[in-house]
């Protein structure tokens, strides 16, 4: 690859032949093999290139370059300000971490351009039925995890029987296979009376869903709702969610 240099000048008032070289080709190595287009090609102004590259490479180090969303790092420092956020309101906020079913089959089966091509298609299907106050990452693999703010248990189990519902089958065509694709979810929140790590509470999460994969897969597993400050009206439409929800998973 050809060197890319860019000269700026004048700086700190030096004069005009004393111009400063910004070697760039590290930089537009990066967001190529990223599979970025250069962010240099929209202007002929050398410090808008200079600024569009550093633009780039910020978007890149937040981003999972093969679904956009956020990748892990970013999402465990929007987890722990949702945490401490969370025992500083007295409003909960609830954890899904979500694994798509058979993966490794789809990868041994079809390849993984396509294993690629089904983990895209979930991203888009979650992103698609979030707040805009929510949070989704693709923390590892075929996993995910989705922040919801100032959540009641309740309300995260709504949202999380939505979301799950909508994936559960996704039913996908990719280069004329047609594939049923399904996903275990872990839904937790958080608890006011004492403050856990992003980690731990991720953790939780993880638990949940294996327990959602040993129940058989295609499932949304959480914790009991343990409160004697519910009526028995909020208790039956529970119930009834938790019915509803049980009778998606299976």
């Amino acid at each position: 690859m050809r060197k890319k240099r860019i000269k700026l000048g004048p700086i700190n008032g030096n004069s005009p032949d004393d111009r400063k070289q910004y070697d760039l080709t590290a930089a537009l190595r990066i967001l190529r093999h990223a599979g970025r287009e250069d962010p240099q090609l929209y202007t002929n102004d050398s410090e808008k290139q200079i600024q569009n590259v550093i633009d780039a490479l910020c978007d890149l180090s937040v981003h999972d370059g093969m679904t956009g969303l956020v990748n892990a790092t970013f999402f465990h420092v929007v987890l722990a300000r949702e945490i401490e956020r969370s025992l500083r309101t007295g409003k909960t906020c609830g954890l899904m971490v979500l694994d798509i079913d058979y993966f490794k089959k789809i990868n041994d089966t079809y390849g993984h351009t396509v294993g690629d091509r089904v983990i895209q298609s979930v991203a888009a299907n979650i992103m698609q039925n979030l707040r805009s106050m929510d949070t989704t990452a693709r923390i590892g693999g075929e996993e995910f995890a989705v922040i919801l703010p100032e959540c009641t248990p309740e309300d995260a189990i709504h949202a999380a029987t939505r979301i799950h519902t909508a994936l559960n089958p996704l039913l996908i065509n990719i280069d004329g296979h047609d594939l049923r694709v399904t996903s275990s979810v872990g839904l937790v929140w958080t608890e006011l009376s004492h403050s856990l790590s992003s980690g731990a509470l991720l953790s939780e999460a993880d638990r949940e869903m294996y327990r959602a994969k040993h129940s058989g897969r295609a499932r949304l597993c959480h914790p009991p709702l343990e409160s004697t400050m519910i009526t028995q009206q909020e208790r039956s439409s529970l119930m009834a969610l938790l019915n509803e929800e049980n009778t998606h998973g299976k």
